[in-house]
């Protein structure tokens, strides 16, 4: 997860032999926005649950600072081109999924009765360390298009009946959107934008049964995001 750092690390810092004309931003952005998910557990190489087409939505809020650079010294329209870096400054917590699942099997009786077993299952992650690396490109004074490329890790917390653990997982994503944005002369500015989210998944192997795998078929989202900073 120190990749992309070290990465913002360079480029910004490769850029100081022309730093006269670079125009340094720096600030802070609220994103709001809902995000879908699909997962999938197999037991010894069997899914047992899985929801193609029926993907879990979540409400979710982010909070970031920010760091970016004009790479004015470039000639013609390139000039209008900013890269910047973006950190989420804490954890996301999805909230707990859950589901009972009845055995269809008949395993006895009480008073006469056949029973079944219930089976409580739920599942629930952090996401942190979400880290971007993006550009900006003006097309004029006050609309822009962003693209950029993300990091981040997910830490799962779940309870199945299967007895399984799962671990952790880093995943990669893409972001990209437009915007419009406002700077008085002294430099303050405003930036409203919606950005569109999308993150690869990954699959897991539970710590306790190498033949149980977890898979996270991609997290996709669509965000509003409010900034304000300074422009020096």
């Amino acid at each position: 997860m120190k990749k992309l750092l070290i990465s913002a690390i360079l480029l910004l810092g490769s850029f100081s032999m022309a730093s006269a004309e670079l125009g340094v931003k720096i600030g802070i952005s609220g994103n709001m926005g809902v995000f879908e998910a699909t997962g999938s557990e197999s037991e010894n190489g069997t899914v047992t649950r899985n929801v193609p087409g029926d993907k879990a939505e979540m409400l979710g809020a982010m909070g970031s600072v920010f760091g970016e650079v004009r790479l004015g010294f470039l000639p013609g329209p390139l000039s209008r081109i900013s890269v910047g870096y973006d950190h989420v400054i804490h954890k996301i917590q999805t909230g707990t999924a859950g589901r009972t699942d009845i055995d269809g099997d008949l395993k006895g009786k009480t008073n006469g009765n056949h029973v079944r077993f219930q089976q409580t299952n739920s599942v629930a992650a952090t996401i942190d360390n979400i880290n971007t690396i993006y550009a900006i490109v003006n097309v004029t004074d006050w609309l822009f298009l962003r693209a950029g490329v993300m990091e981040a890790d997910i830490t799962t917390e779940e309870s199945l009946n299967t007895g399984s653990d799962y671990g952790n997982m880093s995943v990669d994503g893409q972001v990209y959107g437009a915007g419009v944005a406002f700077q008085t002369e002294s430099g303050f500015f405003m930036r409203a934008e919606v950005n569109e989210t999308e993150l690869d998944g990954g699959t897991l192997t539970s710590t306790t049964n190498a033949d149980n795998t977890v898979t996270l078929a991609g997290i996709d989202g669509t965000t509003a995001r409010i900034s304000v900073g300074k422009a020096f």
